[in-house]
């Protein structure tokens, strides 16, 4: 089963399409950015990628390590994944670009999570979350 997880600016913008009031919305986003700061952050991921050939099913194999969690794929998923990697690490750059922009123009809040969501939406095609499949 895959986890879905959410960023705060996509729960805030769920929360006031839903039509929470404006107070509530401004506890819940103090509440997070709280709790958020107090959670122990890893300061360095130890990541590791190695290839390998299986002597029973007679094919090459990668293998990513992060810190304690291996796992094994096929060359094609491999490649997948790292195609991955890299689309999600542009998307990141220009969700970055955006904020610092719209902190520039002085959009702040829900205000702004409602545009980065939407900015999102139009560059992977989707109103919903996507994933690859």
């Amino acid at each position: 089963m895959i986890k879905r997880l959410l960023t705060l600016e996509e729960v805030l913008a769920m929360l006031e399409t839903v039509g929470l009031p404006a107070h509530y919305v401004e506890k819940f986003t103090q509440q997070a950015e709280l709790v958020i700061g107090r959670k122990p952050k890893a300061t360095v991921d130890h990541v590791t990628v190695s290839s390998g050939f299986g002597q029973k099913s007679q094919r090459g194999f990668v293998e990513l390590t992060i810190d304690d969690t291996l796992t094994q794929m096929d060359a094609g998923k491999a490649r997948e994944i790292g195609l991955f990697l890299l689309q999600a690490s542009e998307a990141a750059q220009s969700d970055e670009i955006f904020v610092k922009f719209f902190d520039q123009m002085g959009i702040e809040g829900v205000g702004r999570a409602q545009l980065l969501l939407k900015l999102r939406e139009l560059r992977q095609g989707t109103t919903g979350v996507s994933f690859p499949s």
